[in-house]
């Protein structure tokens, strides 16, 4: 008999941006495409699992980016050398591959294996007018190549730095459903940073952005600081936050203590109590959401505009907002 898998409760930055920018995109995250991979799941949790899986013009380049970020610093670490080139070719390899898997269209039976482009799905332009895929394709290479050149120019000189009087901190290893973790006043807390380098009893975490800077990032920072106090029992005082915005290879110093942990915590808590106003008994150890009209859906339309799930809310139109 097959291993029931529970949907358990669980908090990140990213789902309480999520819950926080529109309840019912949560909603479909977190509850509505649960045992969408299943061969025997209701059509429409199938639906939301193969939307969730998505990924638009943004999710391809950060993803191109990291993957070549951490082979270079993995490579650093191991002692040997890396070039500029080598991270474009892997960068490339990755976008060719995901543009030859939708294609081929085998994200209908297996969304979570193979890639699915959002701006295709949704017609935001045709892969038959050349003009278009050209636009789209160029545009995403133009940022992934600026951001490498960035990290390979600013940011890896410094990164060698650390690596001489520090070493890498391994990850747990992943599955299909789990990621880094740690738990915190009975909270499952998911936080898994770029990179974390450890000198003696100090860690500095390092964190990628391939966008703008954004606010709410150094508020993620922060939850990693937490994660480095549970998991790996460092002092607040003792742990270093580093942002970093590759595509003009900027340093954002954040500033973590103690203080900055209560605040991290208290605002988890604040969102984890928000959340459970929409769980059946408000009891995240059951974790049965009310009825889906209780995750009420945004009322700004370039929100939409940026949701995989704007099938699910008949709200298509709003793709026009993300023209404007």
């Amino acid at each position: 008999m097959a291993e029931i898998i529970r949907n358990s409760f669980s908090w990140s930055f990213s789902q309480a941006k999520d819950f926080s920018a529109c309840p019912r995109r949560y909603y479909w995250q977190r509850y509505g495409s649960w045992g969408g991979w299943e061969d025997m799941a209701p059509k429409g949790v199938k639906t939301a699992y193969r939307l969730k899986q998505m990924k638009n013009r943004f999710a391809l380049s950060g993803i191109a980016v990291d993957l070549a970020v951490k082979a270079a610093i993995q490579s650093v670490s191991s002692g040997k050398e890396t070039t500029l080139e080598e991270a474009l070719d892997l960068a490339v390899t990755y976008l060719r591959k995901a543009w030859i898997e939708h294609m081929e269209g085998r994200w209908q039976m297996n969304p979570k294996r193979y890639t699915c482009i959002k701006e295709i799905y949704y017609g935001e332009f045709s892969p038959e007018d050349a003009e278009a895929r050209m636009n789209w394709a160029a545009g995403i290479k133009e940022k992934v190549g600026l951001c490498l050149e960035n990290f390979y120019g600013m940011v890896l000189p410094k990164i060698r730095q650390y690596l001489a009087k520090g070493s890498l901190v391994a990850f747990s290893e992943t599955d299909f459903f789990e990621k880094e973790s740690f738990t915190l006043g009975g909270i499952k807390i998911y936080a898994a940073p770029d990179t974390v380098i450890q000198f003696d009893d100090k860690l500095v975490i390092l964190d990628w952005k391939t966008g703008r800077p954004r606010q709410f990032y150094a508020h993620q920072m922060e939850t990693y600081g937490l994660w480095a106090q549970c998991r790996h029992e460092v002092p607040a005082d003792n742990i270093e936050l580093e942002l970093v915005y590759l595509p003009d290879g900027s340093v954002q110093k954040v500033e973590y203590n103690e203080e900055v942990a209560r605040q991290t915590f208290s605002y988890i808590r604040e969102t984890v109590d928000d959340i459970s106003d929409k769980l059946r008994d408000r009891d995240i150890a059951k974790n049965e959401p009310l009825n889906i009209e209780c995750f009420g859906r945004t009322d700004k339309l370039e929100v939409c505009a940026h949701c995989n799930f704007m099938e699910l809310c008949d709200r298509r139109f709003a793709l026009q907002m993300g023209k404007e």
